[in-house]
């Protein structure tokens, strides 16, 4: 069993056990392609040399954002995932995604969706010619906040791809 489907069963399991004050979202995740069709497009200038840079890079550089119940990657994740693309193929390093979705939904909703946008951001960089073997997935679901409010803007900031170089 992997370390994904591992996580599911367990948070589906504790689901159970713990009743979730959260209204309950039973649609399936929307999921599409997450790469483009045909070649991978060309990195501008300007964002190659930003991708070279060895420089520590703030962590919220290195997220990318979906829309309400949505795995469907926006286009201003493009240059985000370009440059960890490119950042990626420069050195020996690797990345893990943590899927991560705001508080709307069941756990086992958000465990599934947060996997779903994780995967996205993955085919996406797959395409661009990343490695798959340096690319590990996670979903934390809504365990990981980044804005603790209950409000649409909150909601907006929490439903993300956190990209982390290692």
């Amino acid at each position: 069993m992997s370390r994904n489907q591992l996580l599911l069963a367990t948070a589906a399991v504790l689901a159970g056990a713990v009743a979730c004050s959260h209204q309950e979202v039973k649609k399936t995740p929307k999921v599409v392609e997450a790469a483009p069709p045909g070649p991978a497009p060309a990195i501008p200038k300007k964002e190659q040399a930003v991708a070279q840079e060895d420089t520590p890079r703030n962590k919220e550089d290195d997220a990318v954002y979906f829309d309400f119940d949505s795995a469907v990657l926006r286009e201003d994740s493009h240059p985000v995932l370009q440059r960890v693309a490119e950042s990626l193929q420069a050195r020996r390093a690797s990345l893990r995604i943590e899927g991560n979705c705001d508080e709307v939904g069941t756990v086992e909703y958000n465990l599934a969706l947060g996997d779903h946008r994780a995967r996205a951001a993955k085919e996406y960089l797959v395409h661009l010619g990343v490695s798959a073997n340096k690319i590990a997935t996670v979903s934390y679901g809504a365990q990981r906040p980044k804005d603790p409010g209950h409000d649409d803007s909150a909601h907006a900031k929490n439903r993300r791809d956190d990209l982390v170089v290692r």
